[in-house]
């Protein structure tokens, strides 16, 4: 080989090594579902897609740095209903979604703003799996509002299911009416439990369920891909938007040979 090409060779061989010893440090990738979609696989799909719209790749640091924001709701605040959408707190959601967002765009901390976007994303994506969202639009690329809280205030049918049962103690009749709801929920059952309605994996309740008869697409198949679609669009908001640290982690497509979201999936152990 030439001395260019070995030098491009050696280039791409310190990348993969060096986003390798960056997933290897992840200490919390075993929060992440049993899926098979999961957070982790959800954002790196998006990435991609990211990459496809834009002609730009993220840079495989800063790509880490999104995914451990993302799995950080999880493991820092897995009480808390806002980060996740439960308890039907749908407001209380929307808001810190849109907070962590904009702290996101003006934090100087190169590693702090992006674990900060990360967390938005993951709010955005657990919206899907723990609310009626993909039973209320099957097989229809709506996006929901989060950005646009207000506008679910005349939206009565989405609701996003209890976590802590303490609201429905008194209510256990109402709260199982969502169980025996046979054609997915329409609507809005008083009382859900996140039992009920969460789609986080292929073997929980409502994910048993495919959206349509006779199309092996199950609700958990359904909720992963409106998450991703929101991803997408929100990466490429902040892109459009020019938030300061995502416009220092592009690379041009053409320099990476179009794999750095390809190389960083690779190299990155769920």
């Amino acid at each position: 080989m030439s001395s260019k090409t070995n030098f491009i060779f050696l280039k791409f061989l310190a990348f993969g090594f060096f986003a390798y010893f960056l997933s290897s440090l992840s200490p919390l990738r075993a929060f992440g579902k049993k899926g098979p979609h999961t957070h982790i696989s959800i954002t790196q799909e998006a990435f991609l897609e990211f990459a496809n719209k834009t002609d730009w790749d993220l840079r495989a640091d800063c790509m880490e740095l999104i995914v451990q924001g993302n799995l950080r709701a999880d493991a820092a605040f897995m009480n808390n209903d806002a980060y996740h959408c439960d308890n039907d707190n749908i407001l209380g959601c929307a808001d810190r979604f849109r907070t962590l967002k904009d702290d996101s765009y003006r934090e100087t901390s190169h590693i702090t703003g992006l674990m900060k976007l990360g967390m938005a994303l993951h709010i955005a994506q657990d919206f899907y799996s723990h609310s009626n969202w993909p039973e209320n639009y099957p097989m229809v690329s709506i996006l929901a509002p989060i950005e646009h809280p207000w506008i679910f205030l005349s939206m009565k049918e989405i609701q996003t299911g209890y976590f802590n049962l303490l609201p429905i103690i008194e209510h256990t009749e109402e709260a199982g009416n969502c169980f025996d709801a046979e054609e997915g929920l329409h609507g809005n059952y008083t009382f859900a439990t996140h039992a009920c309605l969460n789609k986080d994996t292929s073997d929980s309740h409502r994910s048993l369920k495919t959206v349509h008869p006779g199309i092996p697409i199950s609700y958990h198949d359904w909720a992963a891909e409106l998450a991703k679609e929101h991803t997408v669009q929100i990466l490429v908001e902040q892109y459009k938007a020019k938030h300061p640290l995502i416009l220092t982690c592009l690379t041009p497509k053409t320099l990476s040979f179009s794999c750095g979201s390809q190389a960083y999936d690779f190299l990155r152990p769920n």
